[in-house]
């Protein structure tokens, strides 16, 4: 049944993208449809050798008042219906670190729903409602090319929490305050629930808040080092945009040089990772990341650089620690406005959980070598391949192969 949905919305998508027409103006209505599919080949190595199909349906629609009432600054309601289905890249390839970033259990749910408020043109943003943390935190523009999940956020900040922080699949109720302070730095704030869903049954999105779940708290400051970062661009507006989203990413990638800076904690208790565990507080942890531009000629070619690391309590979290980088260059072969790619993430055991598991291993690493071709505004295909070097730190296990084909398909209105 979920099989045959996925293949009604794919042709729905497919008659309504062949007749959309692009408009660059703001809208007071804004929707959008992406269809993901990822056949997955695991080669060798790993769990076992096999072949999984997953895909992902993203619908979003975001109403701007402002236009409507014609109002000086933003407001602006967002609404964002996500749909999983298939198997899981996980179950062959027996890596930590998930290598599908659009890996979920089946189901339909509400992944987001918020209303944000601009203040002081566009300077000052409050944010409130079901939120992904990973739409604004912690994102280095490159490294959503890359299909691993670990691009799109550290592996180490990924793994927190008793059900993981407010990001994709299942996100928490809150609050985001973002500003702009001086000329090239933005600082943002979260307050979310602590417990996204129920941990206990994967595929709900239920808010539940208490004192026993606690809250998360996230803040990041960017630093814009760009020399032609202007004040145009200083704008609060989140022009949100799905990490699982390529379909078009050439035409609205954020080519500017930053720094991130960031740090989570949270409020609730957890269960040390010891041998005889306990009951404590102190789940925290903090990151580094930055990405370059190098522009390669005057048709906006570039080559893009980016590196990040991380640190987590190992206390209360497997790894302790995760670095990643990579690079993506813009056209290699320039009739076609494609992108390439090549990334590495490490996560590395904490020292509390390499004390209990029963490996030498201390470190899992990815390497990933990816390529997008647009073949139309509103399709994409993007063969993938990685390799995974000591999948879980597991001794036992032989190193996956894989290899990927991303299809995406794309509606705007």
């Amino acid at each position: 049944m979920n099989k045959t949905k996925s293949l009604c919305f794919v042709f729905i998508l497919i008659l309504e993208a062949s007749f959309a027409q692009t408009k660059e103006e703001k809208k007071w209505l804004e929707l959008e449809a992406v269809y993901s599919g990822l056949p997955w080949y695991n080669a060798k190595g790993g769990l076992e050798s096999g072949f999984v199909y997953m895909d992902n349906i993203d619908i979003t629609a975001k109403i701007n008042f402002d236009e409507v009432f014609n109002w000086k600054d933003n407001l602006s309601l967002f609404v964002y219906g996500l749909g999983n289905h298939g198997g899981q890249a996980t179950e062959l390839m027996g890596d930590f670190q998930v290598a599908s970033n659009i890996e979920a259990v089946e189901t339909w749910r509400l992944f987001e729903i918020w209303m944000q408020q601009n203040f002081f043109n566009d300077r000052l943003s409050i944010l409130a409602g079901l939120y992904d943390l990973n739409s604004e935190f912690d994102v280095l523009r490159p490294g959503t090319l890359f299909i691993n999940s670990s691009f799109g956020i550290g592996a180490e900040y990924a793994q927190s929490g008793q059900n993981g922080p407010s990001i994709f699949p299942v996100s928490s109720l809150g609050i985001r305050m973002a500003s702009f302070v001086g000329d090239r730095t933005r600082i943002r704030l979260a307050i979310l629930d602590g417990v996204p869903g129920d941990p206990n049954n994967i595929e709900s999105n239920e808010i539940d808040i208490s004192t026993e779940d606690g809250a998360l708290i996230a803040t990041e400051i960017s630093i814009y080092t760009s020399k032609d970062f202007s004040e145009d661009q200083k704008s609060m507006e989140r022009s949100y945009e799905t990490r699982r989203r390529k379909v078009g990413r050439e035409h609205d990638v954020y080519k500017k040089d930053k720094v991130n800076i960031g740090g989570w904690f949270y409020t609730a208790e957890f269960q040390t990772v010891e041998s005889s565990p306990e009951m404590d507080r102190g789940n925290f942890g903090a990151y580094i990341g930055a990405q370059k531009y190098i522009p390669l000629n005057e048709k906006e070619d570039y080559i893009a650089f980016f590196a990040r690391f991380g640190v987590a309590n190992s206390r209360f979290n497997r790894l302790g620690s995760a670095l990643s980088g990579g690079f993506v260059m813009s056209n290699p072969v320039s009739v076609f406005d494609d992108n390439f790619g090549i990334a590495f993430s490490s996560g590395f055991n904490g020292s509390n959980f390499q004390e209990i598991q029963q490996s030498n291993e201390t470190t899992e690493t990815v390497i990933e070598f990816t390529y997008s071709l647009p073949i139309k505004s509103w399709i994409m295909l993007q063969p993938d391949l990685q390799y995974v070097v000591n999948p879980s730190t597991q001794q036992e296990l032989q190193n996956p192969l894989s290899f990927a084909m991303l299809i995406q398909l794309s509606f705007q209105y």
